[in-house]
């Protein structure tokens, strides 16, 4: 089973979300590996996967050493790291590095096929470009992923939410769901509000709100019972990635 994680933005906290549903998932007994096929801004490894298997735990990575390289680029986990800090079609032509659908489709094969569920987390937000000819969601519709979409919770989310909605229904994206983010500082009235207006409006469901916190481990508790939901949400579509591929 694969699911996307997007985002409204970048810094809305797929890393984050990432991170904590896979380590929820894998609390319970479940084989659960991750793959970002970009990251822009850093050199030899991404610095997301790292992240993201050094709060997982996996027993087999000890080190900060080892953690590095489960995510060194080229990888099966982290396809394409990219030194410049920008769009992954900017990022990869100032590298000299072409950004393959069969490269990224081959890795989703393998590391989909080793595990009980695969998170893939995106970059940036679901139109950003791959290249001048590929949008990131064309490459998650060709696939057909069951998608996530991370989103802020406080002001401004609403259109940013409702317009990422827009452009993967425009491309048959299946949606699994928004979860909202906490940047901290927000009006509880708001956020109330756009939980409920993205849920009207989006006809989408939202699976609740992560709080702001400084240790990732102390959110845990808060997506534990949104992480099975969204489990039982994708166990749920017609259509699975693995026949699509």
């Amino acid at each position: 089973m694969i699911i996307f994680i997007t985002g409204t933005d970048t810094g809305v906290g797929k890393t984050f979300v990432t991170a904590l549903l896979a380590k929820a998932l894998s609390d319970h007994g479940i084989d659960v590996k991750v793959q970002k096929w970009v990251s822009t801004g850093n050199m030899k490894f991404s610095e997301d996967c790292v992240f993201i298997y050094g709060l997982l735990g996996d027993g087999s990575v000890k080190t900060a050493q080892e953690l590095q390289d489960k995510s060194v680029s080229g990888s099966d986990t982290a396809l394409y790291c990219l030194p410049f800090p920008a769009s992954p079609h900017l990022a990869s032509e100032r590298a000299g590095v072409i950004i393959k659908t069969e490269v990224i489709r081959d890795a989703l094969l393998r590391l989909g096929s080793s595990c009980e569920i695969l998170i893939v987390e995106g970059v940036g937000g679901i139109l950003v470009p791959l290249s001048r000819e590929m949008l990131l969601a064309d490459l998650v519709a060709e696939f057909k992923l069951p998608t996530l979409v991370v989103a802020r919770s406080g002001l401004g989310t609403l259109n940013h939410t409702l317009l990422t909605l827009e452009a993967m229904r425009y491309r048959n994206i299946q949606i699994a769901g928004v979860l909202l983010n906490s940047q901290g500082g927000e009006d509880s009235s708001i956020v109330r509000d756009n939980q409920r207006t993205i849920t009207d409006i989006g006809q989408v469901e939202v699976f609740g709100v992560l709080p702001r916190v400084k240790n990732p481990l102390d959110a845990l508790s808060s997506i534990a019972p949104m992480a099975f939901r969204i489990l039982s949400v994708l166990k749920d579509f017609k259509h699975t990635a693995e026949t699509c591929l």
